[in-house]
């Protein structure tokens, strides 16, 4: 019996029957709810390396198993199929059940332990960091601007934004095209926002669970440890069997994890979702903001912004390993040549919605009856846009009136 030696790739594995010479290409394995494995089974066969063509199969359905033995029987009797396709779902089945070996953690001086930052504090080193926001708030072209600080390596810039270290930058893009990155990038840095620099760059079509091996050379070919993902929902794909899409996003950070790439950092950009309450979070399942590290929420200003300007602020919303920040505030400048951006101060007030000032309001009623003039403070408000805002809430059943001006929850909303 031949000895099977196993590479292990991006999305599957390739096993090489040596004695029987037979090259079994496994790709796009996926295990499923339901216990199935799947995924795609290429073989090459004999010194001549006869290449069958790709099919999908199911290494756990005994009937799979059958019905290729029969039919590799019927092309090519000179080989064992019965023991080589047994040999071929065992090896599979195993390998798809191992994972990383088990290590000591020993605790000691924290300190030099932080993970640190590309922009602080922005980026962080080794996890995934989104952006979200609505459309046309300039995701993508503040995005690209930060890339082209930690490329070169900037430590004074317009943007008031710092590289703490180079890396080796790429783009994987599902949202524009080469032409339209190049056109926002070369106005950015003929706007002297950024100084000039060179950015890897791959189209996506397919999601990235379907396109590891392309997407994977990519990054390996030009050593990428900072990638920017424009952007979530189409890098993450959707599941026809799963409405809520919590399969699509476990597999968009599994598909991160395969890369294997030492200290990966991802600038991912997200889209806006709003909940029964107007509260803001990333478009899809809860588990992007689970999984994601530093969460930062691109707001528009609400003042009436100019046709060629807009202010915004990146609002800081969830981090696990530090204190949320301030707000960072910048104003974008466009012409048609160029796109200069500034840093320049920004209130809470500025640039909180009223979605954001109705979950500060409920979670301060959570602490018992308030006044108008202490929620007015809270949510740092006026008495007259405080009463307003109370009017609307009390019209939904959200808060209700306690008499003598004070405010509270109902009872129903009371684990809100």
């Amino acid at each position: 019996m031949s000895e099977i030696q196993v590479e292990k790739t991006l999305s599957g594995y390739n096993l090489n029957f040596n004695g029987d010479h037979i090259m079994a290409a496994v790709s796009h394995l996926q295990r499923h709810s339901d216990g199935t494995l799947k995924g795609m089974l290429g073989l090459t066969l004999g010194k001549q390396k006869q290449t069958e063509p790709e099919f999908t199969f199911n290494f756990t359905a005994p009937l799979g198993r059958k019905q290729l033995i029969n039919t590799m029987n019927e092309k090519y009797p000179d080989w064992q199929w019965l023991q080589i396709v047994d040999r071929l779902c065992t090896t599979v089945q195993n390998l798809s059940k191992k994972g990383e070996d088990d290590t000591i953690i020993q605790p000691s001086d924290p300190r030099g332990k932080h993970p640190g930052y590309y922009i602080d504090p922005i980026i962080m080193k080794g996890v995934p960091n989104v952006i979200y926001g609505d459309k046309g708030v300039n995701k993508t072209t503040l995005c690209l601007a930060m890339m082209g600080i930690i490329c070169v390596g900037i430590t004074d810039s317009p943007l008031g934004l710092v590289a703490e270290q180079t890396a080796n930058i790429a783009l994987l893009d599902w949202e524009n095209n080469h032409d339209l990155t190049d056109y926002t990038t070369s106005r950015l840095v003929e706007g002297e926002s950024i100084p000039y620099f060179e950015l890897p760059y791959l189209r996506c079509s397919l999601p990235m669970s379907d396109d590891m091996e392309r997407i994977g050379n990519f990054l390996y070919k030009h050593k990428s440890n900072l990638i920017m993902i424009d952007s979530l929902g189409k890098a993450a794909g959707s599941d026809s069997h799963d409405s809520s899409g919590k399969n699509a996003a476990l597999r968009f950070f599994e598909c991160l994890d395969r890369f294997e790439i030492p200290g990966l950092t991802t600038l991912i950009i997200g889209q806006n979702s709003k909940d029964d309450t107007g509260r803001r979070s990333i478009f899809g399942s809860t588990y992007y903001t689970y999984y994601s590290r530093n969460i930062f929420r691109l707001q528009r200003s609400k003042d009436k912004s100019d046709e060629d300007e807009m202010r915004v602020a990146l609002l800081h919303e969830e981090s696990n390993f530090s204190v949320r920040s301030k707000p960072i505030g910048f104003r974008l400048n466009y012409t048609k040549e160029t796109i200069s951006i500034v840093q320049e101060a920004a209130s809470i007030s500025e640039y909180m919605e009223g979605a954001n000032q109705t979950k500060t309001l409920l979670d301060f009623l959570k602490q018992g009856a308030k006044s108008v003039s202490a929620i007015a403070v809270e949510i740092n408000a006026s008495d007259n846009r405080t009463r307003s805002l109370l009017s609307k809430l009390k019209t939904r059943g959200l808060i209700q009136s306690l008499g003598s001006g004070m405010y509270g929850l109902p009872s129903n909303q009371l684990d809100f």
